[in-house]
């Protein structure tokens, strides 16, 4: 049967949903239109019903009320689009690279970069891909908006770092693998060992979904507030000295907290606590990855002997954030709450 070329236009976005679309079912856009074709062709019908949605305009209205305008969607569906578009570009490059790999590469390097597209990764991906899709079904719509929406943000940062690196990779991967002329597969073996990080960035996005179903809106100047922050953060740490300063600052925070002035509260807000999350953060990240806590640990009982003075002392400090490393940034916020009334001579926790 002769064949002929049939050329239009469409939506750009249209045509990489669609190919996405295809890729995943095994098929060609090509394939797939002639199916199309064929079934119309064959059922003298489109083979799925196609309706028009009724006029805005139409429906019945006081004229004298001026029309609505559509709402804008809230920061929450905004940040579950976010996360819909990410699991499908880590779906997408994931499918582009186990696709490309040719069977004449061998080698271990290469047979774990199939592994980890065609396995691993493609099954925390399709994890993470549900479990958001669970997070912002309509059964959880109330429970979300109780919810501190700073750790959902994390979470959407640590999901937009992957799909990025996953990009990197498959931008140099697969016209590595497509110029490859033979030789040692092992050349391939950085690729392997990046993608393997990629796995263990996905099992650092369990704890920190687990903190967000743990955390509670936080409502600047309520003791019970930053009583549920730094429980949401002690709530993943296995550190139990660390755990035991945390609590001595709650009670700090229940006796003294709401008594402190506004400009108190909101440097606290703004710059003490923030620095006391990264630190307890690098801390949880120490324990999931098997490392020595130790000086982490250090850190964060460093910030925390300072948040218990400021607190304890109400004092008027200020301080500037800059991009050092943190502990750096721990130890100017040290020295600069001692310059600026906030702590009386050295470090001491409050017994």
């Amino acid at each position: 049967m002769a064949q002929v070329m049939v050329n239009f236009r469409m939506d750009e976005n249209v045509k990489k949903s669609m190919e996405q679309a295809c890729k995943e079912m095994g098929l060609s856009m090509t394939t797939a239109f002639t199916i199309f074709a064929t079934k119309v062709g064959r059922e003298k019908r489109i083979p799925f019903e196609v309706t028009a949605e009724p006029s805005r305009r139409a429906c019945s209205r006081p004229p004298d009320l001026p029309e609505r305008r559509e709402e804008e969607p809230s920061a929450l569906a905004r940040t579950g689009e976010r996360l819909e578009d990410l699991c499908g570009e880590i779906r997408r490059s994931l499918t582009a690279i186990h696709t490309a790999i040719p069977s004449s590469i061998t080698g271990l390097s290469m047979e774990r970069v199939r592994l980890l597209c065609g396995d691993e990764l493609k099954d925390k991906a399709a994890g993470v891909s549900g479990a958001v899709r669970s997070l912002f079904s309509d059964r959880n719509a109330g429970a979300l908006e109780e919810k501190d929406p700073d750790v959902l943000e994390e979470y959407l940062d640590g999901l937009a770092a992957i799909s990025g690196e996953l990009r990197e990779i498959e931008r140099a991967l697969v016209p590595a693998m497509k110029s490859w002329t033979g030789g040692d597969g092992e050349a391939f073996a950085p690729y392997a060992q990046r993608l393997a990080a990629l796995s263990r960035s996905f099992d650092d996005l369990a704890p920190v979904m687990r903190r967000f179903w743990a955390s509670a809106a936080r409502r600047q100047g309520s003791a019970k507030a930053v009583q549920a922050r730094l429980r949401q953060a002690a709530a993943v740490l296995e550190t139990a000295y660390v755990r035991t300063a945390l609590e001595t600052l709650e009670s700090l925070v229940l006796r003294h907290y709401d008594a402190l002035d506004a400009q108190t509260k909101s440097r606290l807000e703004a710059h003490y606590f923030p620095t006391l999350d990264l630190t307890l953060q690098e801390l949880g990240r120490a324990e999931r990855n098997g490392e020595d806590p130790g000086g982490k640990a250090a850190l964060c009982l460093r910030t925390v002997n300072v948040l218990s003075q400021v607190i304890s002392d109400g004092g008027r400090a200020r301080r500037e954030l800059d991009r050092r490393s943190l502990e750096a940034e721990v130890a100017a916020l040290e020295r600069l709450a001692a310059l600026r009334g906030d702590l009386a001579g050295d470090l001491r926790a409050e017994s």
